[in-house]
């Protein structure tokens, strides 16, 4: 397993225009549907996590740096990835 690691203002920040500050963020990982999504980017590997939490579903950006994973963002999924996490759980 791996230890979260975020910016707590950023955190604050984020719980503020997001509804979510990244220490809820990681309840994420219980839904046993979670769904992880490499994305492309120039400074290093990111991914996309779309996770149910109270009825509601996630996106999450996240890296891992070793047994770190840092938290980068957090906010509602929009609806086309709601389709993508639901047509995973078939």
């Amino acid at each position: 397993m791996f230890k979260f690691e975020y910016d707590s203002h950023k955190s604050q920040s984020n719980a503020k225009k997001h509804g979510m500050d990244f220490v809820e963020a990681q309840q994420l990982w219980q839904d046993e549907d979670l769904l992880e999504i490499p994305t492309k980017t120039e400074t290093e590997p990111k991914w996309i996590v779309i996770a149910k939490l109270k009825q509601k579903h996630w996106n999450v950006v996240i890296t891992y740096r070793g047994d770190i994973a840092p938290i980068i963002s957090v906010r509602r999924a929009k609806s086309k990835e709601i389709k993508l996490y639901e047509s995973e759980r078939i």
